[in-house]
This record gives structure tokens, sequence and C-alpha cells, in this order.
């Protein structure tokens, strides 16, 4: 069994090597759209398998893969944001990882194994843990029972509790090279897999969600917006914009951002290379301390946009701060 993406070979080759006597305490790290989730499901599933491959993996055959494959391991858990529904019957998705699920995650940990093998939780995303989760979490971190494997997996690890980190044995997975990125891309089909590369950050599967969405045309109408603060009108253009996902909002605007900042201070454009002129000039014109502060928010304050009290206010609010920098 290969890595589940080919840049993940070296890395999936260093977790197999340590099958026999793995990190009890495992944290993967790196940027989102690189396929860490996809290689923590890879090396769990390796570690319960009943048959492994001479090399380590998972053979895929066996009971413990077959109950794996269909999400019914008694020794596998998973640890992830829950979705809530509100008093109204709206459903979204939490915004933390609740201490409920840490708890039931360390009494699971304390029962002896199913299969008399490995057990292993894995807590994705572990950015998500806040405090009361983590702390939860630690004590059986620092001391895990035997043939206990937790999985982290984070694409922001600078936000767990330093102690969460420190008993972890890191993993980091960078952004693969951007040959084999754009070959695999073009190998599932992306068309102009190069240009959606750069959009992504160098992220493939960014650029794979980015082709196989309906974002894409999201992208083009937040950014004809923005690419006329002259003429932007923030109660109109704030009406419109609350009709983007979130998500999509947060990224678009975020990197927008970011390439007007690049245009300040270098020269160039490293996401939005089909607005690279309109970028050069607007850049050109932007106060620094200003958009410097904007991006700052906009990178600090991502995560409430998923659940604003009230969306188009805060969007207002955001496009008057924005058409401020080219005062």
């Amino acid at each position: 069994m290969s890595a589940p993406y080919p840049w993940l070979e070296p890395a999936w080759q260093r977790l197999l090597a340590t099958r026999a006597r793995p990190a009890q305490a495992l944290l993967l790290a790196g940027p989102r759209g690189v396929g860490k989730s996809e290689l923590a499901q890879a090396w769990a599933q390796a570690l319960l398998c009943e048959a492994p491959q001479p090399d380590g993996a998972a053979c895929g055959s066996c009971p413990a893969c077959h109950w794996f494959e269909t999400g019914a391991h008694p020794d596998f858990r998973l640890v992830t944001l829950q979705e809530k529904t509100s008093k109204e019957g709206e459903t979204r998705m939490a915004t933390a990882i609740e201490v409920d699920q840490a708890r039931e995650a360390v009494d699971f940990v304390q029962l002896s194994t199913y299969r008399a093998g490995f057990r292993v939780v894995l807590v994705n995303p572990a950015d998500s843990l806040n405090l009361a989760t983590a702390n939860a979490l630690l004590k059986v971190l620092e001391e895990p029972p035997l043939n206990t494997v937790f999985v982290l997996v984070s694409d922001q690890p600078r936000r767990l509790l330093p102690t969460i980190r420190s008993r972890c044995t890191r993993l980091d997975i960078g952004l693969p090279p951007i040959d084999q990125a754009v070959q695999w891309l073009a190998g599932q089909g992306v068309d102009d897999a190069k240009n959606l590369l750069a959009l992504s950050g160098g992220t493939p599967l960014d650029a794979q969600r980015w082709a196989d969405s309906g974002e894409l045309d999201e992208r083009r109408s937040v950014l004809e917006g923005l690419a006329r603060p002259d003429l932007l009108d923030p109660v109109t253009l704030g009406d419109r914009f609350k009709t983007v996902g979130p998500q999509t909002w947060h990224n678009v605007a975020y990197k927008w951002l970011v390439d007007l900042l690049a245009v300040k201070l270098q020269g160039s454009v490293q996401f939005n290379r089909d607005f690279a002129e309109v970028l050069v000039r607007l850049g050109e014109k932007a106060d620094l301390a200003k958009l410097l502060a904007l991006a700052r928010m906009q990178a600090n304050e991502g995560r409430t946009l998923a659940h604003p009290l009230n969306r188009s206010l805060q969007l207002e609010a955001w496009l008057i701060q924005y058409r401020h920098l080219f005062d």
C-alpha cells in the first residue's frame, strides 16, 4: 500500500518504519490541502491491521481493515468537529471540539482493546481543541495506556498548547514540489493546473477542490467587487457577498489582502495571478499600516465568519475598512 498521495511517500515510509514501536502521540503538522488527514487515516489503519504487508502497510482485506473502512473498528476513535443544531433548527458545524468529546476519548483508552492490538485515537483538526478540551487530553497524552496511539492533525500547530506539542512526536508535511503537484492535478483531469495551484498557495488538494466546486465563480464575484474600491458601496456589496460561503469568503479575501501586501513589499503577486494588473495598481495606492491591520484582522477572525450574529453588518464593516485603504 503506497502513500495516499505521491508527495506523501517520504513521510509514509518514515511512519511505516516505526510500526513495531510507533510514537504514542504523533503530531502531523503542515498547511491544509496537502493530505495530512488522509495520511493520518492510512496510518491508523496500518496500526490496526491484523495482517500487515511486509513494509507495515495495511493489507486492506483482513477483518480489521474491513471494519476500519466502514467506520466500525472498535479500537478506533475519531475526535473531530461535530454538527450542531440551533433552536431555530439550523445545522452548523461547531467551531471547537467539545470537552465531552475529549473525556469520552479518555474513557475509551482506559478500556481493554477489543482485538488485543493497538488502540488509535485520531484528533482532527487538533487546532480546534479549546483550553478545556486540551487540558482534558493532556494527562492521557503524558502517560498513554499501553498500545495506545494518539494521532493529532494540525494546520496551525502554534495554536496548540505548548504542553500538548511537547508531548508529541512531530512529523511536518510540507508543500509538494510544484512540478509534482501540477502533474498529479493534470492526472486528475484538472485544467489550468498551474494557475489553480498558485491560487491555492501550492496546496494540490485545495486546487482540486477549486476545480471541482462552484467556488471559482464565487471567487471571481468577490474579486470583481474588491477590484474597484472607488465604486464600492459597502451596503450593496455586503448584501451580495453574504451569499458566498463563509469559508470561501474568508480565504478569497485573505489571499487578496496578502497579494496587496506582496505587491506593496515585494512587487509581485502570489495567489491571484489572473488579477495581477489590478493588484499592482491597487497595491501601489494602499496604505501599508491600514493594509497590515486589515490582513491581521482577517487572519485572526476568519473562523468567526462561519457563525456571525449579523453577517451583513460584519461584511459592511469590513468593506468600509477596505475602502479606506485607498483614501
